[in-house]
Order: structure tokens, then C-alpha cells, then sequence
């Protein structure tokens, strides 16, 4: 990276950091969305409804590798635009293994514990079977999963977002032919689509690996990011999980406001009323994928440039990312607004799922114009290494005045009341963020 060039092509160099990333992500969501085609047309409604009952437990994954992943990217990023190689290099490998040992130990303790876990998660009866046809297989890929997005941010923070990119566009093509295979052709069921899963991030995770072995790297050169020895830094190690903490806090916000979404959901409208919430989320699924995906392209940037004392264009990447997903929740705004039937359709046949979905999704949509400013600034106050104003913004919306919101809104209008809570609770926090970089406009 070259300060000067930043400087002078601003939108370019978000853009060449963004759009491999945002495709990449969206790549990345767009395997759950097959996932969730081949089970809603070939398993059911309950297929959906089991799966999305095991949520909090992936969003907990998530959590830790955002954590890791994120707070190490950044902390490589600041120390490569200190000049610093090695010792970016040396916290690469270091969030790696990392990664690996904490999610292959969370995997062993759900392992233990599944079947209090399935009661916790209130798995009935009748979604039992699906439930544990498809969660025995998932704790196996977890920890692939956690290995593919770190791998994918550090790659984003050496520079090569594409080479992530062309990865996910492989693997997205192999999940749908192995969802295919397993789920419509060879009648595996909901464990064929954890095959399918676990295949397909078998398979990233390995040519992940082939790019950070660099072979043609000389011992001498010191330059990009690549696997090699490390001494355990439990100061980078600290400054990693404080650093990713606000992405932990967002994602660990997903897992409890998820079991609560269905804890609501089972109590006003039963296993439909999940499945509907499934579908509905989807859609917001790919619209934070795209923003994450910015805000990552943006992230390296603004760490190098903070490092490299640069604050005024730190601002300015951050005003510029925020046009580009003000405008992409204008489109996926009046796009579900009008084709919200036509979109649940996609996804199932019984029609009243297809009416919950079709009436939620005209009280959910001003979520699309709200969230992606918020996002964005807790993502940007990380990559300056503010993680207190990063980590209240994400618990704001993600814990605080979600769960509360949940709740009331919930008592209040019932099934109304849950499409309603995303959108008021991102208005709300918006109030927060203002507040935070107005606070913090002479700093960053």
C-alpha cells in the first residue's frame, strides 16, 4: 500500500479492496442460501425451522472467529504500515493456530453437551431428528468454517482480496452440486446438506492454505503474509481478543438475540413462524454480507493509514464506504418491498410461510437503509484501534436495545412486533454512533 496513492484515488482503492471482498462474503452467504434452497424445496419448512433453531451455536463460532480473525488483521495491518513485516507476519500465525485450538475445543464441549443444548435451544419433538441429523455434522465443520473466514481476512489485509474471491466462486459451485447430489439425488436428507457443507469447506480451507505456503517466497524475503514460526505473544494475544472484541460482541449479540427471535417465535407462531423468519433473514443476511464485505475492503486501508498517522483519510474512506451501502440498501429496500412474495417463493411452497414472509417483509425493510452506517462505524473505530466505541455500538444494537425491543414489541403486536424490532433498534443505536463520531472527530 502507498499513503499517496490512497490519497489521490480514494474510491479506487476502496473499490479494488471492496468488491473482491463483498463478492467473496457474498459468496460465503450465498452457500447458507443454497443450503436453505435445497431444504425448504426438498426437506420442508421444518428442515428450515431445525436449522435455524442451531443458530445461536454457529453465531457463537462466528463470534470467536471474528474475534481472532479481525483483531489480528488489523493489528497485522497497523504493524505493516509501521513498516513492520515480521512482526505482522508473526501475528498472522499466531491468530491461525489460535483459531484452530479454541473453535476444535468448542466443538468437543457441544459435543458433551448436545443434548442439553438441544434443550436449551427448546428443539421439539417433532424437529429432533433434522436437529441431530444436521448438528452432528456441523460441529465437525465449524472449526473449518471459523479457519476459512480468518484466512479469508488476512488474506484481505495482505493485499490479495481477489484470491479469496476466486476460492469462494469454486466452492459456492461445488456446495451446489454436492447439495444436489446428496439432498435431491441420492435422498440423504438434511445430513446430505452437512456433507455437502463440510465437503465444501474442506476443500476452501485447503487452497486457502496453498496461498499462505507461498513457495516461491525466499527464507531473505520478508514482504506478504505467510505460514512460518512464531513465538506465542500472550500481549498480541490479549491486544487480538480486546481489538476483535466488538466483532465478538456483535456476533455473540447474533447468538442470544437469535434464541430469543425464536424463543418469541415458537411462543406466537410455532415452527412456521421460524421457518418465516429464516427466510426473512436471508435477505439481511446478504445485505451485512455486502457490508461487511466493505467494511473489510475499507478496514486495511483505514489500519494503514491510521498507523501511517493519517486520520483526516481515514474519514474520508469511512464517508465513501458509507454512500456505497446507503445505496445498496436503497435497491434491497424497494426490491423486497415490491417482490417479497416472489422472493419467499424461492424458498418454500406452504403458503402460510409464504404470507408471514410477505407480510414481514414490507414492516422489515427500512432495516436495509439503517444498519449498514452502524456497521460500518463500529468496523471503522476497530481499525482504529478504538475497540470501547466499536464494542458499545455493537452491544447497543446487537444486545441491549435489540433484546429489549424483542421483548416489548413482541408483547405489544406479536408476530408484527418481531419484524419491527430490527428496524427500531438500528434507528436507536444510529443515535449512538452520531454521537460517537462527532465525540471522536479529532482523532479519526
Amino acid at each position: 500500500m502507498d499513503i499517496q496513492e490512497i490519497k489521490n484515488h480514494k474510491v479506487g482503492s476502496i473499490l479494488q479492496f471492496a468488491i473482491p471482498s463483498t463478492i467473496g462474503m457474498v459468496l460465503s452467504c450465498m452457500i447458507t442460501i443454497t443450503d436453505g434452497f435445497f431444504t425448504g424445496n426438498y426437506i420442508g419448512s421444518a428442515g428450515l425451522a431445525a436449522v435455524n433453531l442451531g443458530l445461536p451455536v454457529l453465531y457463537f463460532y462466528l463470534a470467536i472467529g471474528l474475534m481472532i480473525g479481525v483483531g489480528g488483521s488489523v493489528i497485522s495491518g497497523i504493524e505493516n504500515g509501521a513498516k513492520n513485516p515480521k512482526k505482522a507476519n508473526e501475528i498472522f500465525n499466531q491468530s491461525m493456530i489460535l483459531a484452530l485450538l479454541v473453535t476444535s475445543g468448542i466443538s468437543v464441549l457441544f459435543a458433551l453437551c448436545f443434548n442439553p443444548v438441544m434443550k436449551l435451544l427448546r428443539v421439539s419433538a417433532e424437529l429432533s431428528p433434522l436437529f441431530k441429523d444436521y448438528y452432528s455434522v456441523f460441529l465437525i465443520f465449524c472449526p473449518l468454517l471459523v479457519l476459512d473466514s480468518v484466512f479469508g481476512m488476512f488474506m484481505r489485509a495482505d493485499g490479495k482480496p481477489q484470491v479469496y474471491m476466486l476460492i469462494n466462486i469454486l466452492t459456492l459451485i461445488l456446495n451446489a452440486v454436492l447439495d444436489y447430489v446428496f439432498a435431491a439425488r441420492l435422498g440423504f436428507g438434511i445430513k446430505g446438506i452437512a456433507y455437502a457443507s463440510l465437503g465444501t469447506l474442506l476443500l476452501s480451507v485447503i487452497l486457502c492454505s496453498q496461498y499462505f505456503l507461498k513457495p516461491g517466497k525466499s527464507k531473505q524475503d520478508e514482504s506478504g503474509l505467510k505460514f512460518g514460526r512464531f513465538s506465542w505473544n500472550r500481549e498480541k494475544i490479549a491486544k487480538t481478543f480486546l481489538n476483535g472484541s466488538s466483532e465478538f460482541i456483535g456476533e455473540l449479540a447474533g447468538c442470544i438475540s437469535m434464541y430469543c427471535y425464536n424463543f418469541v417465535l415458537l411462543k406466537y407462531s410455532g415452527p412456521d413462524g421460524v421457518a418465516a423468519f429464516t427466510i426473512l433473514g436471508y435477505s439481511i443476511f446478504i445485505f451485512s454480507m455486502i457490508t461487511i464485505g466493505f467494511g473489510e475492503g475499507m478496514c486495511p486501508l483505514v489500519s494503514f493509514c491510521f498507523g501511517a498517522k493519517e486520520a483526516r483519510l481515514c474519514r474520508e474512506l469511512r464517508k465513501i464506504t458509507n454512500r456505497f451501502i446507503f445505496a445498496f440498501g436503497m435497491i434491497f429496500a424497494v426490491v423486497l418491498f415490491f417482490g417479497s412474495e416472489t422472493y419467499a417463493r424461492i424458498f418454500v411452497k406452504e403458503g402460510a410461510v409464504i404470507s408471514m414472509v410477505t407480510h414481514g417483509l414490507k414492516l422489515f425493510v427500512p432495516v436495509f437503509l439503517l444498519q449498514g452506517f452502524n456497521m460500518i462505524a463500529s468496523m471503522y473505530f476497530t481499525s482504529c484501534g478504538m475497540a470501547k466505541e466499536s464494542a458499545i455500538i455493537s452491544s447497543a444494537r446487537g444486545i441491549v436495545i435489540l433484546l429489549i425491543s424483542i421483548f416489548v414489541f413482541s408483547a405489544l403486536w406479536g408476530l408484527d412486533g418481531i419484524w419491527i424490532t430490527a428496524p427500531v433498534t438500528e434507528l436507536l443505536t444510529l443515535g449512538i454512533t452520531m454521537y460517537f463520531i462527532r465525540k471522536k472527530v479529532h482523532l479519526v
